[in-house]
């Protein structure tokens, strides 16, 4: 008993000291920026943000999101699973970068986007170095401006990309799961509302997470209203896709409860619902 405990808490601990372990190199190498100085392609810039938000990445799909990965590697390989997943990480991505377009050609006032069909990877040194600056580029370095003319552009980061993937995930498992609870219910009005409810927390979930950006992307596209705007677009562009996370987190579990209460009432009547709940 001994000899198997020991193994299992060395594997507990590695998960979170090696998630933690890269989150930190991260932010210390990012002061290495500075030494390397401004340039068009600054390697400690692009090196930084991977290592930083493959440390994130990592470590919420390992300890808070670790039952919707589950859930996730399962419902994928469906065809609708695998439908849902490109879908919607096509439009977070394309609206969360005409997003960040618009906040860094403020921000830097410059436009980010050439006249010629191609694709441009920069990076930017914010100084004066601090902590605050150091943490600017670990979310922003480095972006890509995607030009094809004249009817698009866009521009991609490590964040927005990430978290698309996480919100992504999320999705995939909840709707996964609600689909798998609806075939468990019988055709009652009560029952058909313990899966609508799951349904429209989905939606919720996910349409948060867009219409904000479809709105400003959109429908206030001038350079003044960004301009008086900015940090509307700033709040959008940071702190929604968590806000939709810990909605669609919040929507799994809740799934999941239902499920394990579903498994309770019909004991002994059929095959038990796996339970999302870890």
């Amino acid at each position: 008993m001994k000899a198997t405990a020991e193994p299992q808490t060395r594997r507990s601990l590695a998960v979170p000291v090696h998630g933690l372990s890269v989150v930190a190199l991260a932010v210390v190498s990012s002061y290495f920026a500075y030494v390397w100085g401004s340039a068009i392609v600054n390697p400690v810039e692009i090196l930084a943000p991977l290592l930083f938000w493959y440390g994130v990445a990592f470590l919420l799909l390992a300890y808070p999101l670790r039952a919707a990965a589950r859930e996730f590697t399962r419902y994928i390989r469906t065809a609708s699973g695998a439908a849902v997943f490109a879908v919607y990480l096509i439009i977070h991505i394309l609206l969360y970068g005409l997003l960040l377009e618009g906040i860094l050609t403020s921000f830097l006032g410059k436009d980010l986007v050439s006249t010629a069909a191609g694709a441009t990877l920069t990076t930017t040194v914010f100084t004066p170095p601090s902590v605050v600056n150091a943490v600017l580029a670990l979310w922003y370095n480095p972006w890509i401006a995607i030009t094809i003319p004249p009817i698009f552009s866009t521009t991609l980061s490590l964040y927005s990309l990430v978290i698309a993937v996480i919100i992504d995930v999320l999705i995939v498992a909840n709707i996964g799961k609600t689909r798998e609870l609806g075939k468990a219910c019988s055709t009652g009005a009560r029952s058909r509302s313990m899966v609508l409810f799951p349904a429209l927390g989905i939606a919720f979930g996910a349409s948060c997470c867009l219409s904000v950006p479809l709105l400003f992307t959109v429908v206030v596209p001038s350079a003044a209203a960004l301009a008086s705007l900015l940090w509307v677009y700033d709040v959008t562009y940071f702190l929604f896709p968590p806000f939709a996370v810990a909605l669609l987190y919040l929507n799994l579990y809740s799934v999941g409860k239902i499920t394990a209460n579903m498994e309770m009432s019909n004991e002994g009547k059929g095959p038990a619902i796996p339970s999302v709940v870890s």
